[in-house]
């Protein structure tokens, strides 16, 4: 076994020609440079590992000036991802190698057609081309090819074409990632419900058709990302007494689609669910009491919806951590829902008519990070008990109509400048001009 680190790797492989025995390369994250000479010579090696992640050099190579590869036979395990290759995936690699199980070519510049050899290869169990410039179909003989498949990763390409109806009645398949495509029509019948996978991703393509009830019938499916897409319909239509939800689902992304109604009730049957996502769609009416029941819950995103009415007092997960519900039009004042939630890191009411005041018992939310609350109704004088929340780092109250002093403990907050991900362009202690004139 040969492993290097900050070394210039040599793209024949020349200096390593002559080791029979070396059976297992690691040269990630060093630098591949261009050979000064060509090496005519087969390496006297046959590895059975190959891993140059990572290796990026000043200029793109072609996967043909790696010669030695051309003479290997018994690779089990190659990952050549984040490089700067470029041209069609090498399919004589999976041909050589009739023993390949793990073929990791993400985050190069490959483009083209996904082209499958000539054979089927019943080893390869992970495929990962993602991130790279593929166009054209998915090859309708891609589950007889590689019928073994437990993780196929064809993300963040140009592919474009019906998702292959083989890939729903796959029996070992775990994972499949086919997320930032151009996938058009409707998801094959039975796929979100093959038992065998855990994880589905289709996200952001232009996928379109209903969600329900497939979604009753994912059971095994443990993640199911469908958001950005032009999913529609509604999703209280269906008579869910015969149906017993899933109980292996914990994360849900339905996200930036086109569905619209009520938020479904039957979503209480969700025990196991931690992460619900449906913001920017059309749903309108009230947070269905059932959503009350979600005692798994530990991200929920309402956010950009038509939704009206008062957040359920009873609404408290014992887990919950972030909460977004944005850009609605939720009313009443800020209710029980949230009391002593000592969980909650982020709570976005943003851009609603809620009205009130900030209730005393802020301080009850121990560990809140990101308190949101710009562009409500909001009234009355800033709670003392805002200088409590020793963990706060973003606040927002601007847009509002609080009157009275700003609490002078205020200015004692860290509200420390960290690395935020949920709103890096709100940041520390906000408040609008009109809130300015009117506690001044």
């Amino acid at each position: 076994m040969v492993r290097s680190e900050e070394f210039q790797i040599p793209v024949s492989l020349v200096p390593l020609a002559n080791l029979p025995n070396l059976r297992v390369l690691y040269g990630d994250q060093n630098k591949m440079v261009m050979d000064t000479f060509i090496h005519a010579s087969v390496p006297k090696f046959q590895l059975k590992l190959i891993s140059l992640s990572k290796c990026i050099t000043s200029q793109e190579l072609s996967l043909e000036f790696l010669t030695f590869l051309h003479h290997q036979y018994d690779l089990r395990y190659v990952d050549l991802s984040e490089n700067n290759f470029t041209g069609t995936v090498l399919i004589w690699l999976l041909e050589n190698n009739t023993k390949l199980k793990y073929l990791i070519l993400r985050g190069n510049s490959f483009s083209g057609r996904l082209l499958l050899p000539s054979a089927p290869n019943f080893n390869v169990s992970t495929m990962d081309i993602s991130n790279n410039k593929l166009q054209g179909q998915i090859p309708s003989n891609i589950c007889s090819t590689f019928s073994h498949l437990t993780g196929l990763f064809l993300s963040k390409n140009s592919i474009e074409g019906n998702i292959p109806p083989c890939l729903s009645v796959m029996k070992e398949i775990s994972i499949l990632d086919l997320s930032n495509n151009q996938l058009p029509g409707k998801v094959p019948e039975g796929l979100i419900m093959n038992s065998s996978l855990s994880i589905l991703r289709l996200s952001n393509n232009n996928l379109s058709g209903s969600v329900v009830p497939a979604i009753l019938y994912a059971n095994g499916l443990e993640r199911l990302y469908l958001d950005g897409n032009h999913f529609s319909g509604e999703m209280t239509n269906i008579d869910v007494s015969t149906f017993e939800f899933p109980t292996s689902l914990v994360e849900i992304d339905l996200s930036n689609n086109k569905l619209f109604g009520k938020l479904p009730g039957w979503i209480e049957n969700a025990s196991t669910l931690g992460i619900l996502a449906l913001s920017s769609n059309h749903f309108e009416g009230s947070i269905p009491m059932e959503f009350c029941n979600l005692n798994s819950l530990t991200y929920l995103d309402l956010s950009q919806n038509n939704l009206s009415g008062s957040i359920p007092s009873c609404f408290n997960p014992p887990s919950i951590e972030h909460v977004h519900m944005h850009g609605n039009r939720l009313s009443g004042p800020l209710s029980l829902a949230f009391y002593n939630s000592s969980t909650l890191v982020t709570l976005d009411l943003r851009g609603n008519n809620l009205s009130g005041s900030i209730p005393k018992w802020i301080d009850t939310l121990s560990s809140l990070s990101v308190l949101l609350i710009k562009a409500n109704y909001l009234q009355g004088e800033i709670p003392v008990q805002l200088c409590k929340l020793y963990s706060l780092n973003i606040i927002d109250l601007s847009q509002n109509i609080f009157s009275g002093p700003i609490p002078s403990c205020l200015g004692n907050l860290t509200l420390a400048m960290q690395d935020n991900k949920v709103l890096p362009y709100v940041q520390n202690v906000v408040f609008s001009e009109e809130d300015e004139s009117t506690i001044f």
